[in-house]
């Protein structure tokens, strides 16, 4: 019996025959379907990365000398302005640090402080360098006094200052279990330092001696501190805290500040001083007023603000978390001349 070539097919070699026939098909539906396929469109993303602010951004510090501004945060960033505000470029340094504040000289030289142990110096060319600080637990804060001197603060109550832009320095320190948080040089001879615990310093030499001045009531943790005079002078904290001083830390009073947000940025320009703090509270106050009180119209923030400098003429520069970058005018200043540069 002759049995013809096809006539009967074992279940295993059907199988083998669908498959070969529905390979091809899923080869072709597959082709079709990446030709349908529309091409990623990432225009979006690389106009988002190319503004000077990312939502991302965890602003720390402001500072400013003449027309030029820097604002300083965490992953590197640094938002440099040549106009006052009015326009910004971006820079993330190498290693991404975590920048805790920035200082202007009275020379124009920019320094700024990361959270480990380096200190980052603006260049004439516009590049920044890295300086290896004494060892140094967190620092915390900086400042740069009127012979150009760099103070840097932070734990065991340490301060370190340099001479010779950064190259060599000397420490001193309390000898106590406790950080440093907030410095400032008022002019050549006076400075203020405040800490944990309602810590206060004062020096009268130029930083020779400092010398503890009258603690802040409750060991108040300050956040921030400003003197417009040797005199007279503010810190804040949590709870919309606010103590004044009118004696040189001799002793200290509360203020109303019209708010519970924690406060964690204040300056001051001419007779105008801001504060700034979390969910975007920005409160102002006018030397010889009786309280602080909200700023009405001021640019609203998702987060906290905690950089703050003047710029003149009731103007500031705020920053914070979100890419919160913007200028504010106080009652009685002039039109703004910055922009807000925040990521919307």
């Amino acid at each position: 019996m002759t049995i013809r070539s096809g006539a009967r097919q074992s279940k295993g070699s059907r199988g083998r025959r669908h498959a070969a026939l529905v390979w091809p098909c899923w080869t072709i539906l597959a082709t079709l379907l990446v030709g349908c396929e529309a091409p990623l469109d990432l225009t979006a993303v690389d106009a988002a990365s190319a503004l000077p602010t990312h939502r991302a951004d965890l602003f720390q510090a402001v500072a400013r000398h003449a027309d030029k501004v820097v604002v300083v945060g965490g992953m590197g960033t640094v938002l440099q302005s040549a106009d006052g505000g009015g326009s910004w470029h971006r820079t993330t340094l190498p290693g991404k640090p975590f920048l805790m504040d920035v200082a202007a000289c009275p020379d124009g030289r920019l320094y700024a402080v990361e959270q480990t142990d380096g200190l980052w110096s603006l260049e004439p060319d516009g590049s920044w360098n890295r300086l290896a600080l004494p060892e140094m637990t967190e620092p915390q804060a900086l400042s740069c006094d009127a012979s150009a001197r760099i103070w840097v603060i932070g734990g065991y109550s340490t301060i370190l200052h340099s001479a010779d832009g950064g190259a060599s320095w000397e420490s001193w320190s309390l000898e106590e279990d406790l950080y440093l948080t907030t410095i400032q040089f008022i002019d050549r001879d006076h400075g203020v330092v405040t800490g944990e615990f309602g810590t206060v310093l004062v020096t009268a030499d130029g930083g020779s001696t400092w010398v503890r001045a009258a603690d802040l009531p409750d060991s108040f943790y300050p956040q921030a501190a400003y003197f417009a005079n040797p005199a007279t002078g503010w810190v804040v904290g949590l709870n919309g805290t606010i103590w004044a001083t009118t004696d040189g830390a001799q002793s200290w009073h509360s203020m109303q500040s019209g708010s519970n947000a924690p406060l964690y940025g204040i300056a001051g320009i001419d007779d105008t001083l801001l504060a700034v703090g979390e969910n975007g509270a920005v409160l102002h106050h006018k030397l010889g007023d009786a309280a602080w009180a909200p700023l009405e119209g001021a640019p609203r923030s998702r987060g906290y603000l905690r950089g703050v400098a003047g710029l003149g003429d009731g103007h500031f520069v705020v920053a914070g978390g979100g890419g919160a970058v913007f200028a504010v005018t106080a009652p009685d200043g002039a039109a703004p001349t910055g922009q807000e540069a925040h990521d919307e």
